[in-house]
Order: C-alpha cells, then sequence, then structure tokens
C-alpha cells in the first residue's frame, strides 16, 4: 500500500518537473546562467550564485533581434530582480514569444528561440 501512494505522488509530482523541448538555445553563457528550463508558456533559469542580486532586463520579439515587442508596462525592456536565493529557479518568465533575450549590463547572455 505504501509503495502505491508512493508511485502516484511521483505520478503527480513529475509533470511539474518536466522540462519540454520546446527552446534552441541560441547564446547562453554558463557563466551567468547555470540552467533553463521551459514548461509550455513559462521559462525558469538559474543565475550563477555571484549574480544573484544582478539586474537583468528582458526582451521578446517575433523575429530574431528585431521588432521587439512590449511588455505590460509599455517598455520593451522587462527589468529583473526576481526571487534570488542561491541554487534555486531565480527568474520565471511567462511568454509566447518566438525569441527571447536575457541582458546582463548591457551584454546578451541568453538567446532563446521556440521551436
Amino acid at each position: 500500500m505504501k509503495a502505491l501512494i508512493l508511485l502516484i505522488a511521483i505520478v503527480m509530482v513529475a509533470p511539474v518537473h518536466a522540462t519540454q523541448n520546446i527552446f534552441n538555445v541560441l547564446v547562453q553563457d554558463t557563466n551567468l546562467v547555470k540552467d533553463i528550463r521551459a514548461e509550455e508558456e513559462n521559462i525558469w533559469i538559474k543565475l550563477a550564485a555571484a549574480n544573484l542580486a544582478d539586474e537583468i532586463i528582458i526582451r521578446i520579439s517575433s523575429k530574431d533581434k528585431d521588432l521587439y515587442r512590449p511588455w505590460f508596462n509599455g517598455s520593451v525592456d522587462l527589468q529583473s530582480k526576481g526571487f534570488r536565493g542561491n541554487d534555486i529557479w531565480s527568474d520565471r518568465l511567462q511568454t509566447q514569444a518566438n525569441f527571447v533575450e536575457y541582458w546582463h549590463k548591457g551584454r546578451l547572455f541568453l538567446h532563446l528561440q521556440r521551436k
């Protein structure tokens, strides 16, 4: 009975942690971003411990590095200082954009393309 309950718990939790292969990684500076996870419209990243307090800028577009779409605040740059703890998913983004760019101190460090 305990094994059955454990199996049901694993089945219920597994989809939450499943990573879908929905993006091509065009650029990734592994000194800044240690891991990427994507599910449907959600993207999570793990920033390196040395950069947890840093601000990052996120831009989205339908074309590669062109025609940036505005965010809810009207700006094409979304500033993020997400929940930053060591070795956790530090930033979460929800978007349907074809291209997602992450910038740090004026430099592109992560560039994703939806498949």
